[in-house]
This record gives C-alpha cells, structure tokens and sequence, in this order.
C-alpha cells in the first residue's frame, strides 16, 4: 500500500523514491516528537527543556532507525553505534541551521504573525536540506 501511494506521489512531484521515503520518515517522526513533548509538558507537567530534549531524543532515535531500515535500507550497513553517533551530529548540526536562519531572518525583520511563520518555515526547510545532504552523503552513504 505505501508503496503505491509513494509511487504515485513521486510521480507527481518528481521527487526520487528514497526523497519521499525520507519526507515520510521524518514527517511522522516530527509528529511523534511533537505528540511526546506536549504529553511531557501538559500531561505530565515535565518543565519544558526536559520535555524537549526527551522528545527530540526519541525522535531522532526513530529517526535513525526508520532510514536505516526503511529510506536508506538498499544501502550497505555500517556499524549501528558509528552510524547513530554520525546521525545525532547531523541531528544537532540541522538544528543549529535551522535556528540560525530563524534568528537571522527575525533579527533583519522583526518577526509578525505572518513572517514569524515564514521565518519558521524556512529555518525548518534549510534544516530539511541540511538532514537531506548529510544522511544521503554521509550516514547512510554506503
């Protein structure tokens, strides 16, 4: 089933096959990530950073793993604890890009309603790119 509807798509978008599986991989990702931190800090009243690190930790762990098995699985597998270890540098590095190009953008415009959005969306999509290169390149390259 996912593999018509990803054929489908990819025909549509003109994105490779391993592209959408990785959009796939990290959309859901991202939704368990957001779906554990508000259960963290509303539910359970965690104080935010602990939430959010716990969050961002399972994320990225499932993250890794869903590329590993699923996006990236046709490529040869390295070592998991070198691999995991590469993929949480990239992790911090795409966050790091994503902040930045947000705080750059709101320091050059001060951020409205609406561009504070669009600022957010580009800080999210240059750390989309930044994910992108590093894991086809880099993690899971073999």
């Amino acid at each position: 089933m996912w593999y018509i509807v990803l054929d489908y798509v990819k025909r549509w978008s003109g994105l490779t096959l391993v592209q959408l599986k990785f959009l796939l991989v990290g959309g859901v990702s991202f939704l368990i990530d957001l779906s554990l931190f508000l259960y963290l800090s509303q539910q359970l009243l965690w104080p935010l950073l602990t939430a959010r690190l716990a969050a961002f930790s399972v994320a990225l762990t499932l993250t890794w793993l869903g590329n590993r098995l699923f996006t990236f699985s046709h490529r040869k597998k390295v070592h998991k604890g070198q691999q995991f270890a590469m993929a949480v540098i990239l992790a911090c590095s795409a966050a790091s890009v994503n902040l930045t190009v947000f705080y750059l953008l709101s320091e050059l415009l001060t951020p409205t309603g609406v561009t504070a959005t669009i600022y957010l969306a580009l800080g999210v999509l240059s750390g989309l790119i930044v994910n992108w290169l590093g894991s086809n390149y880099l993690v899971f390259r073999h």
